[in-house]
């Protein structure tokens, strides 16, 4: 029986804070007043979890079975879910960077917007996100070859810059747009953009697929036009993205619909990154 345990912001911070201590896995076998004790840094100091929310709930035992909800202006509220590793989490609301970031299971539903490196070098559960993402959603940390490794993550809204840099294993869905150097040197896994996507996409990547239903701005002159044809095994991917989030597609795309295919990036030696795109949407590309 899930049990529900809500922390609910008394006033939005005027310094951000780190809050990686709220996770299921933190808050099993404990009882309020003990989880009000679990440390949340604020700059240069300590302080405990209940100076900034008020804890409400029964005691769990399994972390499977733990459901947080919290509430609140949180956009200064950092590394919500960091780490996880079961249960669930809903954030109503807006939340600030880190969010699920290091995730290795569970669920985190947020009915608004991220800030920037949620779900940063996350391994496994699932991240649904109702707004919009910022920079660096799904990436690796600065210095590490290592981005998301597993899981899979799915935004209503647009995404900053950045998105899946260095990514090896896993599945990511965007409903909008997304910026700037989306899969750098991406290594592994599957993306699909409903939206439109910007510059210098798949920069250094050489294995893994994108799935571009909007316009690409351009590609890299190292990628190789591979043909443009029906490709029956494209409309699996949008049954598995129209299975999970069907509000994602509302445009029916027949099968019969054709794309065109990159490989690349031929920079990098033995590419095997595979770029589709609608030719509805991307005849420049072709020119």
């Amino acid at each position: 029986m899930e049990m529900t345990i809500t922390l609910t912001m008394k006033e939005a911070p005027d310094i951000p804070i780190e809050a990686d201590s709220i996770t299921p896995s933190n808050f099993v076998g404990k009882t309020m007043a003990q989880i009000g004790e679990l440390p949340v840094i604020q700059g240069n100091s300590t302080r405990p979890l209940s100076d900034f929310f008020d804890i409400t709930g029964e005691k769990t035992e399994d972390v499977n079975e733990t459901h947080i909800v919290v509430k609140g202006n949180l956009r200064k509220v950092k590394m919500i879910g960091k780490g996880m590793n079961g249960g669930t989490i809903k954030v109503e609301g807006d939340t600030g960077m880190y969010l699920g970031a290091e995730m290795i299971a569970g669920r985190i539903h947020v009915t608004g917007s991220v800030g920037a490196w949620a779900a940063a070098e996350m391994k496994g559960g699932n991240i649904q996100i109702e707004g919009d993402a910022g920079d660096c959603l799904c990436a690796g940390y600065r210095g590490t070859p290592e981005g998301m490794q597993g899981g899979r993550v799915y935004v209503a809204g647009n995404v900053g810059n950045e998105m899946a840099s260095h990514m090896r294993k896993g599945f990511i869905a965007v409903k909008g747009n997304v910026g700037e150097l989306c899969a750098a040197r991406m290594r592994g896994g599957t993306i699909i953009i409903v939206g439109n996507v910007g510059d210098r996409l798949a920069v250094e990547a050489t294995k893994g697929m994108i799935f571009v239903l909007g316009k690409i701005q351009r590609l890299l002159p190292t990628f190789n036009f591979s043909g443009v044809s029906e490709r029956e095994f494209t409309g699996y991917y949008l049954r598995y993205l129209k299975d999970r989030r069907p509000d994602f597609v509302s445009e029916k795309i027949s099968y019969t619909e054709k794309w065109i295919k990159f490989m690349g990036d031929l920079s990098e030696g033995e590419p095997r990154f595979e770029i589709y795109a609608r030719e509805s949407q991307n005849t420049h590309l072709r020119s």
